[in-house]
């Protein structure tokens, strides 16, 4: 069976001086052939598959993995809301239309502004945990 000899063509491209120095000791230092170096690289690189090609896919599919996540977050958070409102209506006693009382309604609109201020100050949740816990995790996290 006679086997085939792979056709190439002669291509010429001008690169600067300092390129040109680096593939000929990184050539030299490798033991592989300057042709089929610059042969790989253009290869890859039509065909999307450099490392540099396969880290953006995967940064592509990370994003939109925190996109779900921020849309389930988003959700759970109005759930709570939804949950809070629910059990301020159920829970505050129901007093005759007064200004100075409130309703279940008014109760969870009050708790909506507190927590929207304590959040706009830069409040979160886990700075109420005590830190005795929070640097056990840490710990555990970095073993």
């Amino acid at each position: 069976m006679a086997v085939t000899k792979v056709r190439r063509v002669r291509i010429s491209a001008r690169i600067s001086v300092s390129v040109r120095d680096r593939l000929t000791k990184y050539c030299a230092a490798s033991g592989i052939s300057e042709r089929s170096l610059i042969e790989n690289a253009l290869r890859q690189y039509l065909e999307g598959s450099s490392d540099s090609a396969l880290m953006l896919r995967r940064l592509d599919r990370l994003q939109a993995l925190v996109g779900r996540d921020h849309r389930d977050l988003e959700l759970l958070s109005e759930a709570f809301g939804l949950y809070m409102r629910s059990w301020f209506l159920a829970h505050s006693p129901r007093v005759a239309e007064s200004k100075n009382l409130r309703t279940g309604e008014g109760a969870y609109k009050a708790f909506a502004q507190h927590l929207g201020e304590r959040f706009s100050a830069g409040h979160r949740f886990v700075d109420d945990l005590p830190k005795e816990s929070m640097n056990e995790e840490e710990s555990s996290e970095i073993t």
